[in-house]
């Protein structure tokens, strides 16, 4: 199998003024170290995975354990305060839950433009990282020295039309996400439940990596439903091997992770047929050296 396209950065630039931005000293004015430290980690997040992060309460958990003094409440505030400064997108964060911007894209484009391979880009937030988007700017459009009034009539029309279908469409999103946040709870504790039942005692420390694990699927546009069933499956396929650790299934995500495997049926396709009722067996590209 070749080797996968490497998704994400290993490093992303930083001004020099960062520190000193007008945004970052609004953000240290209301929420203090702890606020500034929770961006970089969120910038840091986004460009490991790429361009882009899905925002949901796996992500949001992982960087309010990482950072003293932070709370869910105040993360979800800074989530809130930095799309009302426009450093992440408004509309990609209500249309998919997505934390990415325009100039996040672009020096992911720069940084990645030299890569024999590139992804489809999914949440484009506009025209500016010269790639295709509905997106139009009207800078580059010819000026007229006339106002036809049937057209600007027509166009406040249709400007009305869309708004209200936008507003529709963002409280349909909003529903259908408290319903997805719901079934993420169901399937989480489904996968703490089959650790248990065919592992072994699930302390802490291992229930903070599995939603870890989790969430780095989620990252690669996998469902949380369908992450927690490959966990669930890498678990069972350690148990095969009797080999009784997290560490152990954990390494096998590891290695799906690394060939692209993110779904359930591209991860049961590289399972070696075992016999009726037995759909998968343990391989050595599962195997770990410990």
């Amino acid at each position: 199998m070749a080797r996968p396209i490497k998704n994400g950065m290993d490093y992303f630039p930083m001004d020099v003024d960062f520190p000193t931005n007008e945004k970052v000293e609004a953000i240290m004015g209301e929420f203090g170290s702890e606020g500034v430290v929770a961006l970089l980690y969120l910038l840091t997040a986004i460009y490991r995975n790429g361009y882009f992060l899905k925002w949901n309460k796996l992500s949001q958990m992982q960087l309010v354990n990482r950072i003293d003094g932070m709370t869910i409440e105040k993360m979800d505030q800074l989530i809130e305060r930095l799309i009302s400064y426009d450093t992440f997108s408004k509309e990609v964060f209500d249309d998919h839950n997505v934390l990415t911007s325009s100039r996040v894209q672009q020096t992911f484009l720069e940084a990645t433009k030299r890569r024999k391979e590139q992804q489809k880009l999914r949440f484009l937030v506009n025209a500016d990282n010269n790639l295709v988007s509905s997106v139009v700017n009207v800078d580059n459009n010819p000026r007229s020295s006339g106002v036809n009034d049937d057209i600007s009539t027509q166009s406040k029309v249709k400007e009305t039309k869309e708004k209200k279908s936008k507003e529709k469409k963002t409280k349909e999103n909003k529903s259908k996400g408290k319903k997805e946040e719901i079934s993420a709870v169901v399937s989480l504790r489904d996968t703490f439940n089959s650790y248990q039942e065919t592992i072994g005692v699930l302390n802490p420390y291992v229930q903070q990596n599995i939603e870890y694990r989790i969430n780095d699927f989620v990252n690669q546009g996998t469902s949380e439903s369908e992450a927690n069933e490959i966990v669930q499956l890498a678990i069972e396929k350690a148990a095969l091997s009797n080999k009784l650790s997290w560490n152990y299934a954990d390494g096998i995500l590891k290695n799906w992770l690394d060939h692209s495997l993110f779904t359930l049926s591209d991860v049961k396709a590289e399972q070696k047929p075992r016999g009726k009722g037995q759909p998968y067996e343990v391989d050595d590209s599962d195997k770990l050296p410990y």
